[in-house]
């Protein structure tokens, strides 16, 4: 098994699934290709001082490893900025990933309201956490109010 599948609402998550979607997230915008194994193996254990290598990774992310160890979790969590539990808990992991999404959908629709369509910028702002959406999204909805000259923005939408 991959760790290309979708995630369906009730299904168990393994941990090649909840590592395609963190792979996902983290891809640099405008480009599919996501950053080498060893590239990010080698980021990984600069980050953690944890020994990591691209193989390894690799079969992680394609499901050819599935007990992964307790350090390994840890740092893998910390170079993706989720907590610890997102890798051992599905409910958590579900909550990581639709703060995600609505964070995402609430940033395009503060873009596309704004009218912002340069690719450049909605890359860089996909790139950033939730929270990081949530303040761009909140931004973007300030400087329209002002430049359209009303004294207090809308406030932000909620799904």
């Amino acid at each position: 098994m991959s760790g290309q599948e979708g995630i369906t609402p009730r299904q168990q998550l393994t941990v090649a699934q909840k590592l395609d979607h963190l792979l996902k997230l983290h891809a640099k915008p405008g480009n599919d290709d996501k950053p080498s194994y060893k590239t990010m193996a080698a980021e990984i254990a600069a980050q953690s001082g944890e020994t990591f290598s691209g193989a390894y990774l690799w079969q992680l992310h394609r499901g050819e490893r599935t007990n992964p160890t307790l350090r390994h979790l840890s740092a893998l969590a910390a170079y993706f900025g989720v907590p610890v539990s997102y890798f051992t808990d599905d409910d958590v992991a579900r909550s990581v990933i639709d703060e995600e999404d609505l964070a995402r959908r609430e940033l395009d629709r503060s873009m596309a309201e704004a009218g912002v369509s340069a690719v450049y910028l909605r890359g860089d702002l996909t790139a950033l956490s939730p929270e990081g959406k949530r303040m761009a999204a909140d931004m973007i909805r300030q400087i329209r109010a002002l430049e359209q000259g009303t004294k207090k923005p809308p406030p932000p939408p909620r799904a």
